[in-house]
């Protein structure tokens, strides 16, 4: 089979002899049409017009017809199918189009315009090459009908109306096969581009979490022995100062040598991207639990202002553990850095159409549309300098994309933001109206 050839305005897209079980669905369905007309065809021939058909022939090539369009069927179905399959159902549907014209009149027949949609299939589907191939077959076909074919017999001449009203019918007939076939096999074609597009970006999403990932291995291996050092010379430095007489400049210089250690390993410690290593392990997620495993994660200031709201029937979730616990202090975090210290930071636990809903608010300034549109994208962060990496919000995104979840993000220049993760159905429920 050759190469598709490179075709203008919409058919340059479709890569349909790579795409063979596309286009072979597609014929599938017009081929079973083709069945029932040819029967149709048949019944109205003999019975209504009264002609003298070699009805065992024509029903014997109707029966290889259906047969091997049970066969194809079948074979659509297969993990791998060849690309020349296509061509050689072509090839046979051109053969029994001829047989069945052989035995019905030949060119006399209106219905010999069918070979328009083989050729039209042709061009659609198929290389440059196989297509010729078609058009000559095609041709050689009409040809030896113009030489041989068995000519039409009623009990008395039909009227002008009948053979215009089958040309009619024949014109229709090619032009809806036509349109069909090209629809179904863009519209599938379309759809298959769709999701692999999806993927790919998946898959560079996953290698930008793997890049991150190696980064934040190397720094936290390479960085932590000499922060190490650095810590416990500066807290030798911090006793001595105690224990003798020097400035307080220096024991203060000592005391913000080691907060600014700590400050290096919390950061080192958010850049393993731990968030995204369970994600394929879930389990029953007692919400209370998590929830206080959530709040020992601040300080008693922000713990103060945590307000968690849990619905009455909400009493687990099936989820990632260690994936949810990272994600939703993600998003607390970000609430709390956004809010005024005197403002609350809202955590609601709902249930919604069947799915566990997260609702994280916070109170502050809120975002642009462009910022918001921005949210999620590696290193983008609306923070100061030194108080975030912007990794959070593109965690959490792989997050829900890896368990099937839904986040979104809304947001409002001074009416603060909301953002809500949304996991699939969950086990569990009660209705003993505990919160938390």
């Amino acid at each position: 089979m050759t190469d598709l050839p490179r075709r203008p305005g919409f058919l340059a897209f479709l890569p349909a002899m790579q795409e063979p079980q596309i286009v072979l669905a597609a014929l599938t369905r017009l081929r079973w049409l083709a069945v029932v007309g040819q029967i149709t065809a048949t019944a109205v021939a003999v019975g209504v017009l009264h002609l003298r058909l070699p009805l065992t022939p024509i029903f014997g090539i109707i029966l290889l017809t259906a047969l091997s369009n049970g066969l194809l069927h079948l074979g659509v179905w297969l993990p791998k199918t060849p690309a020349w399959l296509v061509e050689a159902v072509l090839l046979l549907d051109i053969i029994l189009l001829t047989s069945l014209l052989y035995l019905t009149g030949g060119p006399e027949n209106p219905f010999a315009t069918l070979y328009l949609v083989h050729v039209a299939m042709s061009v659609m589907v198929l290389g440059t090459a196989s297509t010729w191939l078609m058009v000559a077959m095609v041709a050689a076909c009409y040809g030896a009908l113009l030489r041989w074919h068995l000519p039409l017999a009623a009990h008395q001449s039909l009227p002008p109306w009948v053979s215009a009203t089958g040309s009619w019918l024949a014109l229709v007939l090619v032009s809806v096969l036509i349109a069909a076939f090209i629809g179904r096999v863009i519209r599938s074609l379309r759809q298959r581009e769709m999701e692999l597009a999806g993927v790919r970006e998946h898959a560079v999403k996953n290698e930008q979490l793997a890049a991150l990932t190696t980064l934040a291995a190397g720094a936290a291996h390479e960085l932590n022995t000499p922060l190490g050092t650095i810590a416990l010379v500066a807290r030798e430095l911090e006793l001595a100062c105690d224990q003798g007489d020097a400035a307080d400049s220096m024991l203060d210089d000592a005391r913000l040598i080691r907060r600014e250690v700590d400050r290096c390993r919390h950061i080192l410690n958010r850049m393993r991207v731990d968030v995204g290593e369970d994600v394929s392990f879930r389990s029953v997620v007692r919400l209370s639990d998590l929830i206080e495993r959530l709040r020992e994660n601040f300080d008693g200031p922000d713990r103060e202002r945590l307000n968690v709201v849990r619905g009455p029937d909400v009493e687990t979730a099936v989820a990632p553990s260690r994936a949810l616990e990272q994600s939703l202090l993600v998003l607390l975090r970000n609430a709390f850095d956004a809010s005024p210290r005197q403002e609350p930071v809202m955590l609601e636990v709902s249930r919604a159409g069947g799915r566990v809903r997260f609702e994280v608010s916070d109170k502050g300034a809120g975002m642009s549309p462009e910022m918001l549109r921005r949210a999620g994208e590696p290193f983008f962060t609306t923070k100061e300098p030194g108080k975030g990496m912007g990794l959070g919000l593109f965690l959490v995104h792989m997050v829900a994309e890896q368990c099937g979840a839904r986040f979104s993000i809304a947001s409002r220049p001074g009416e603060g933001t909301r953002c809500t993760f949304e996991l699939p159905e969950s086990r569990g429920r009660n209705g003993d109206g505990r919160g938390s």
